[in-house]
């Protein structure tokens, strides 16, 4: 009898040892933690990594306190498999609860970057480098290479058109390769089937329709006139005139490193396959990445007779169908408004 009431006490002892235990590590597990210094710190789960590597590297940066504790917390929630891989970002006291399920739900840390419509490549390399997702000159080298498009445009000798103009969720230190292939992904998954089929109606080939839809997008930043800057372009290829299009030429100067901000009579003589003044039809390839919008104009443009198209000045144009009306609106809205800016300028000048 004596030895089975031993027993009874050592397993009531023990059971209250290990409830004692349990209780004070699920309290201890629920306390926030901060071991790090400074505002932040980040860690990254390789794919496969093991549960123990990763609760001894998130002891070591000072997210958890202790990875016996986290490790117990993982066995105790059959998480032990459920843990992402990814980049994570801690900046506040957490508890081992709180991290478990940060890292099970997959809180990967991303830098959110918007690219906007109409931006050359070597301009989208420019400003991933100046959000700091990259270094341009890289950038460039990868947007310079072709195999991401081909498939679609076997003539493509870049990328040139087809970085397409979103806001990306990318990885605090992302790969150049992987930021090209997130943005030519979204343009695939953009151009779907029903843009596939409404290109074969218009008999373009992919390339051409991006050439042209770069083309509607550098001369607008106005959603609402795209449609007409598009009628007008297709209304002039139909007629077989020249496209006479001022960003092919500047796109062109970029192209050989002499675009100053100015574009000057004598540049629409420049010797270029990007001249549309001097050359019919379309360029030979983007200028630009155009956005969804200026794709679908191209696609569905609206039936009019209009052929020219000038600046008021204002973020908007004038359009009109016959050269005499467009000279008309040249007159008033170039001419004569410089004419009374440079009166304005002159007046106030002279009474100050």
């Amino acid at each position: 009898m004596r030895l089975v009431a031993l027993l009874v006490t050592l397993v009531l002892l023990t059971a209250a040892a290990l409830g004692a235990i349990f209780y004070f590590g699920y309290q201890r597990a629920h306390e926030p933690y901060k071991g790090f210094s400074g505002d932040e710190t980040f860690y990254t789960i390789a794919p496969g990594a093991s549960s123990t590597s990763i609760a001894e590297a998130l002891q070591k940066n000072g997210v958890i306190e202790d990875s016996r504790l986290f490790l117990a917390v993982l066995w105790y929630q059959q998480a032990t498999q459920s843990l992402q891989a990814g980049e994570y970002r801690f900046s506040k006291p957490s508890s081992t609860f709180e991290v478990i399920d940060c890292l099970e739900r997959g809180d990967v840390f991303y830098l959110s970057v918007t690219i906007p419509e109409g931006l050359t490549l070597v301009e989208t390399a420019a400003l991933l480098e100046e959000k700091g997702l990259g270094n341009a000159e890289e950038l460039r080298r990868v947007f310079s290479r072709s195999e991401l498009i081909t498939s679609l445009d076997p003539e493509a000798s870049d990328l040139e058109g087809y970085l397409f103009p979103e806001t990306y969720q990318l990885p605090r230190q992302p790969d150049a390769e992987d930021i090209a292939h997130a943005l030519v992904s979204r343009f695939k998954s953009v151009f779907d089937a029903a843009r596939q089929n409404k290109t074969v109606t218009r008999e373009l080939s992919l390339r051409e329709l991006v050439t042209l839809a770069s083309v509607v997008e550098k001369e607008t930043g106005q959603a609402g006139e795209r449609p007409l800057i598009a009628s007008v372009f297709w209304n002039r290829i139909q007629l077989g005139m020249p496209l006479q299009s001022d960003p092919t030429i500047i796109y062109a100067l970029k192209l050989q490193e002499k675009y100053d901000g100015n574009l000057r009579r004598s540049d629409l003589e420049m010797d270029s396959p990007y001249n549309t003044y001097l050359h019919r039809g379309l360029p030979p390839g983007p200028i630009a990445s155009p956005g969804l919008e200026s794709i679908d104009a191209v696609l569905d443009p609206p039936e009019t007779k209009f052929l020219y198209f000038v600046s008021k000045n204002d973020g908007s144009h004038h359009f009109s169908k016959t050269l005499r009306e467009h000279n008309q609106a040249v007159r008033k809205y170039q001419i004569e408004y410089f004419r009374n800016q440079r009166r304005r300028r002159n007046k106030e000048s002279g009474s100050s």
